[in-house]
């Protein structure tokens, strides 16, 4: 047998919380496994029907340790760059979608509460965990800027080595566990690299990279520009082989270090705004961007002041506005000893705010300064990645995973950031002029400049019916009501096809009965 495989280079981009997640989900599947294996049969969650799972040996004939002969076994080098993006606070309706599980577990990622090596997983958390004396505070506060300063990196790059293999004989475990043993050793060759790209050392390695560049640019080009000068017979091409090389070491040179103080002002005032003890201030702060969507791809000095000055005023803001409400706050809630433990944090805030915020400043600036030379937007992990595709739906209340579909996808995007975002995804129909979207409580209807029209729970909802319109062209969707004191006793949704009307009206009746 001869056996080759291309690993194809790739990039990934996560954050600590998605990764307990997954492990947590992963070893929610194994046991699941497990447990219908010692069985023999396999169940459904939403069916009562099982069925025995196949013996491999013997529909085989063989056992899965049977030895194998390659002639020639080869899998390619491969390259994965790493980038680990600090885990940011929840919405509240991301909280309820998410779950409270998950939003707990997001939570204790986010304050540093994290357990290595116990339990069944490589990783875990302590959820629930609360400061109660000085001692623990200041113990919560040096693990979230300790798990943040070692769980962020930006653009580590990671290389496997590939594998040969001629005239082997193995059985199937000992094959994986060479394999094992292969990737293990790579991936320890590559912690230098990890450690080199800790945002909370300004990525030492994105800046060598940047500098190489730059000085292979400031070498090469020249040289292009001088052989090209020589077969055109033309001096000028040199000049501008010159021009390029100088320009690209300038911009290489200039933009990695404004990336590298970036990321360490960044890192700087995110721990900071841990060390104000406001919560609240915290979880705000993580919720703006560090400069607007729109603007990603076209960040330059201009609106990096911008940005860095609004920050800058909030912060002096939040700062003055701390030492008034935080008293207040605390008062209401346990009298004099709230009272004096809000004049502490008002006055902590008064303080380290304004140092944020200039801080924020800083960093937005040196964003602008680099985009400006680049003319791109690269700054690493201040990026904003976007997706490659809009996130799977998940159906109904059980968040079932059905097949990918865009359109879904893209509904449930759009309803996540309405007023029924908290909700789980039902359906949705797209009637041209207008959309419906269908949460497991409720119906929405947008325009198609994104305008709520109408919203109904579905308890309200006693029948749905399609008829034709009478003074124009296409058809009605009638929902009759529930009659209540002054409310009307049916709505109307105008749909201009008859196949999209009776789409409505089928998803309607399902989701009507499924609320009841």
């Amino acid at each position: 047998l001869s056996a080759g495989a291309s690993l194809h280079d790739v990039e990934i981009f996560l954050d600590l919380a998605f990764i307990l997640r997954m492990q947590r989900w992963w070893l929610g599947i194994q046991d699941h496994v497990m447990s219908a294996t010692g069985n023999r049969e396999w169940g459904f969650v939403d069916s009562r029907e099982t069925w025995d799972l196949p013996n491999i040996e013997q529909k085989t004939g063989r056992t899965i340790s049977h030895p194998m002969y390659f002639q020639r076994l080869t899998i390619l080098p491969c390259k994965v760059t790493l980038s680990v993006a600090p885990v940011r606070a929840l919405a509240k309706h991301q909280e309820e979608f998410e779950g409270e599980e998950a939003s707990a577990i997001h939570a204790a990622v986010r304050k540093g509460d994290l357990l290595v090596g116990e339990g069944s997983g490589v990783l875990g958390v302590k959820i629930g965990s609360k400061n109660q004396t000085a001692i623990s505070v200041v113990q919560g506060m040096l693990k979230s800027i300790l798990v943040d300063a070692l769980l962020r990196c930006d653009g580590a790059s990671l290389n496997f080595e590939g594998v040969a293999l001629f005239n082997h004989t193995s059985n199937n475990p000992q094959l994986v566990t060479y394999l094992g043993a292969h990737y293990l050793a790579s991936l320890i060759a590559n912690v230098p690299a990890l450690i080199g790209s800790l945002a909370a050392f300004g990525n030492p390695l994105g800046l060598m990279r940047d500098l190489g560049d730059g000085v292979s640019d400031f070498v090469n080009e020249p040289v292009k520009g001088f052989r090209r000068s020589i077969e055109e017979m033309d001096p000028s091409f040199a000049l501008s082989g010159v021009a390029r090389g100088t320009g690209s070491l300038a911009r290489h040179t200039v933009g990695g270090f404004a990336d590298s103080v970036a990321m360490l002002t960044e890192t700087a005032a995110k721990n900071m705004a841990v060390l104000t003890l406001d919560r609240q201030y915290a979880q705000r702060r993580d919720r703006v961007m560090k400069l607007k969507a729109n603007d990603a791809k076209s960040a330059n000095i201009l609106k990096g002041l911008e940005s860095g000055m609004q920050k800058l005023v909030n912060g002096i803001l939040e700062g003055v506005t701390g030492v008034v409400s935080k008293p207040i706050r605390g008062a209401e809630r346990s009298g004099f000893e709230g009272f004096a433990k809000g004049v502490g944090k008002g006055l902590l805030g008064l303080i380290m705010k304004p140092v944020i915020g200039t801080t924020d400043l800083l960093t937005d600036t040196l964003i602008g300064v680099k985009g400006s030379l680049e003319g791109v937007n690269s700054q690493g992990m201040l990026t904003l990645h976007s997706q490659v595709r809009p996130r799977r739906a998940l159906y109904g209340r059980d968040r079932v995973v059905k097949p990918y579909r865009i359109d879904d996808a893209t509904a449930a995007t759009i309803q996540s950031k309405l007023c029924i975002g908290g909700e789980e995804y039902f359906s949705h129909v797209d009637m041209i002029k207008s959309v419906a979207l269908m949460s497991v409580r409720r119906l929405l209807i947008l325009s198609g400049d994104g305008e709520e029209l109408l919203l109904l729970p579905y308890n309200d909802m006693r029948k749905v019916e399609v008829y034709p319109q009478i003074d124009a062209e296409g058809f009605v969707v009638k929902i009759s009501l529930h009659l209540k004191a002054g409310g009307s006793e049916y709505e109307e949704v105008k749909c201009d096809e008859e196949k999209k009307a009776n789409l409505l009206c089928e998803k309607l009746a399902v989701a009507i009965s499924n609320a009841l």
